[in-house]
Formats: C-alpha cells, structure tokens, sequence
C-alpha cells in the first residue's frame, strides 16, 4: 500500500502564516534569531512527525480510519492539522492536509497574554 501526502492552498498559507507569527513573536520577546529560527524549525518538525505517524498508520489502517476529514492535534496540542483521507482505485491512501490551525494565535483575542513567552526553553 502506498501513501500519497497532498497539501491544499489553504494549509500551505496558514502553515507559512503561522511560521511568521512564531518567527515574528519570538523576535519580539526574545529578540533572538536563533531562538526564532529554532522556533519555525520545531514547528516544522512537528508537521513532519505527524506526517511519519500518518505514514506508519496507513500502513495497516483499522476500518474506521478509511475514509473521511479528521483533525488531529499536533505539536503537544498547540497546533491542529485538518486533513482528509482517500482510498485510491488501487488500495493505495492520497492524504490531504485541507488546513492548519495555531491555536495560540487563534485565541489572542481571548488571551493576549499568550503573545509573551512565559517560559525559556532549554533545549
């Protein structure tokens, strides 16, 4: 079984978006480039897992995960990623990321405190 990975206009923007705002907030708070490079670098390698772990799914899919739009969380919860599953003709899965949702910036309106980092990372 193969496993075809396609990205829609809309998840390809709000995924460049989102990189300017963490790049943008980290350089605000923290005026530090490397600290805002690391921060874009972490949230792609959090799309990258969740990739892999679709990967490793699909590899032998339980039935209920066949077919549909999904969302999962991603990035220990602060992201969302939508995206839709498709059996192709041949068995093989087309995954679509439809969109992706930071919920942190979604909800400065609510919590502007969010903006500031409360915390330095030590990685």
């Amino acid at each position: 079984m193969a496993i075809q990975f396609r990205y829609a206009s809309p998840f390809e923007e709000n995924r460049l978006r989102i990189e300017d705002f963490i790049f943008n907030s980290i350089m605000d708070t923290q005026k530090s480039l490397e600290s805002a490079i690391r921060g874009v670098e972490n949230f792609a390698a959090a799309i990258e897992d969740f990739v892999n772990t679709l990967e490793q799914m699909y590899r032998t899919p339980q039935p209920k995960d066949l077919i549909g739009e999904r969302s999962s969380p991603i990035g220990n919860g602060r992201y969302r990623v939508f995206y839709k599953i498709s059996v192709l003709q041949n068995n093989d899965f087309e995954i679509t990321f439809l969109d992706i949702d930071d919920n942190k910036e979604s909800n400065l309106d609510r919590f502007p405190v969010h903006r500031l980092r409360t915390f330095i990372s030590e990685e």
